[in-house]
């Protein structure tokens, strides 16, 4: 009997020894891998401190904390204990944060939002949501991520629809924001649902019916103030507060949350990259090589009166095909586009005004909502106005030349020089109207090269528009009424969005256009001085700059090369110091 006994419980000993080990095993596997998840959490922790988010996303697969997932099923099992859960919780959030950028970046998210899911914004969400998760470490970089992916989400109608009215310019028939505006589509974002549709922008004018009295400059190529020339202001977030007020009496829906202008250009790249869009409806096959030639040929059809129209209008069919080529196309093309609108938005071809202060501010840090900047010193705009109803187009380039003078007395003065070379006799005869922006309260010492057109256009048709019921703009009617005409210099000078703008009509290529003003304020007040010359949209120009002072005042050397003519391809900051 007792024989029998041993016998039994030598498999139960062998059993129990087996058990202990594994259990013995089990806790050194646990504390190995709970130590190296210690050492990559902290290396990773570690640049997440110094704000290297980026540097620490990249270390995740390094450390192949991508993989930790597969081990992390026996770990799961004893995050019972603390310091294990703590190693597991910071891993997965990491790796779940690598996997959402990942999905943002190759294409996944748009996608999502072009096949219009629901749910389209998850990423985003979990994103979001793993980030929360290094709150409590009170990164400084937490509260800006944090604060980017909800006004994302904002933007996206996370939480209520969002309507954007897209306005489609020409720079070569250039307007202050960019170009005249001959067609325009309603991008709706459906908690991340994209959708697009598109019409030529005299279909918006056909449903205008207020009679404002335009700007004195436009009043020669029509009596009302339309659509097509609201983006009067080179101030983006004035011309679209004005479009938008535009919009609204029309009374068509949506209700809008904001403008983006944008440049025929940028649907030229966009096309580039999706290839070939199929008009069966018109028998038409648009690409980046005839999209432009396909455009303002529409435009320009459009605008003659529908009895006098050859041509369909297919700019309805092109948006309607847009969207569904887009809605085919691989993650590997669909990744192009995020970095296409990226640069257009860095060089101006894509600007933006949002009707909710807080997005207008985020979109603000990024320099893409073409907001007139102030300046601790110095500023220069100048933009190029081809004001005909012909639509004749002026291709040349500028050149826009400034020389500041800093004399022995402390005087500050500017000459400013703009032309434009041309190439035939037709361009020649080109006429622009400048509005040239410069800080307020400057003095014009002198200007050649302009003329005004004969008397005022508004007082010269007052009776006209008066008989005919037209309304005065609020805000032109305070522009115009303190306007100063400037016959001895054939310039006006007037204020807008806090600078002293001087306008006037130029044929820059039979004579140049040249101003000489005096700037506020004795140079020997200021340590160092800073100029920001912003750039018009879709303008191709060169600018020169020198800074001339004194024998026995130098300045601080730098890469700026001074007066060499250089493309504005975005907006300038330049900034010089004086040596002590």
């Amino acid at each position: 009997m007792e024989l029998s006994n041993k016998k039994i419980s030598s498999p139960i000993a062998i059993f129990s020894g087996i058990l202990i080990f594994l259990i013995i095993g089990s806790f050194f596997f646990i504390a190995l891998k709970s130590a190296y998840l210690q050492e990559a959490n902290g290396k990773i922790i570690s640049l997440l401190e110094d704000g290297n988010f980026d540097e620490a996303m990249s270390l995740i697969d390094e450390l192949a904390l991508s993989n930790s997932r597969k081990n992390n099923d026996l770990l799961q099992k004893f995050s019972f204990i603390p310091f294990v859960k703590e190693k597991i919780q910071l891993s997965q959030h990491l790796v779940a944060i690598k996997e959402n950028l990942e999905k943002i970046n190759n294409g996944t998210l748009l996608s999502a939002m072009i096949q219009q899911e629901e749910d389209s914004l998850s990423i985003l969400n979990n994103l979001k949501d793993n980030l929360s998760y290094f709150e409590k470490y009170n990164f400084p970089w937490y509260k800006n991520k944090n604060y980017q992916l909800e006004n994302w989400l904002s933007f996206f109608g996370e939480k209520e629809e969002k309507n954007y009215l897209i306005l489609f310019q020409d720079p070569d028939i250039s307007r202050p924001t960019g170009g005249f505006i001959g067609a325009y589509a309603l991008l709706a974002f459906d908690r991340g649902k994209i959708s697009l549709k598109g019409d030529t922008i005299f279909s918006l004018e056909e449903v205008f019916l207020d009679k404002i009295i335009p700007p004195a400059p436009l009043q020669g190529i029509g009596d009302r103030w339309l659509l097509h020339d609201a983006n009067w202001f080179f101030d983006c977030p004035s011309s679209g507060q004005k479009i938008l007020s535009f919009y609204s009496k029309t009374e068509k829906n949506p209700v809008l949350d904001g403008v983006i202008f944008a440049n025929i250009k940028v649907m030229e790249t966009i096309l580039e990259i999706i290839g070939p869009l199929e008009i069966k409806d018109h028998n038409l096959l648009i690409d980046q090589n005839n999209f432009t030639s396909f455009y303002k040929g529409q435009v320009q059809e459009l605008a003659k009166p529908a009895p006098l129209r050859q041509k369909k209008n297919s700019l309805p069919s092109f948006f309607k095909e847009l969207q569904e080529k887009i809605k085919g196309c691989s993650l590997e093309t669909l990744v192009s586009i995020p970095k296409v609108l990226v640069r257009s938005f860095e060089e101006k071809d894509l600007q933006i005004y949002l009707v909710d202060d807080n997005l207008e501010y985020f979109f603000d840090t990024f320099d893409w909502t073409g907001k007139i900047k102030e300046s601790k010193n110095d500023y220069l705009g100048v933009t190029f106005n081809l004001l005909r109803d012909d639509f004749t187009e002026d291709t040349r380039e500028k050149m826009v030349e400034l020389d500041t003078e800093f004399s022995a007395d402390g005087e500050i003065i500017n000459y400013l020089t703009i032309s434009a070379p041309n190439f035939s006799s037709k361009e020649k005869l080109i006429e622009n109207y400048l509005k040239i922006y410069l800080p307020k309260g400057i003095i014009i010492k002198g200007a050649k090269g302009s003329f005004l057109k004969s008397g005022n256009n508004t007082a010269k048709f007052e009776n006209f528009y008066n008989k005919l019921g037209y309304q005065k703009d609020e805000e032109l009617l305070l522009i115009e009424e303190n306007t100063i005409r400037d016959g001895k210099n054939n310039i006006e000078i007037y204020e807008e969005e806090g600078k002293t703008v001087i306008g006037c009509w130029v044929q820059l290529s039979t004579r140049p256009f040249s101003l000489i003003y005096k700037f506020p304020g004795n140079w020997k007040q200021f340590s160092d001085w800073e100029l920001i010359v912003q750039k018009q949209s879709g303008q191709k120009t060169k600018f020169s700059f020198e800074l001339i002072t004194p024998k026995d005042t130098k300045i601080v050397p730098s890469l700026f090369p001074f007066n060499q003519f250089i493309p504005l391809e975005n907006d300038l900051t330049l900034t010089f110091q004086k040596e002590n």
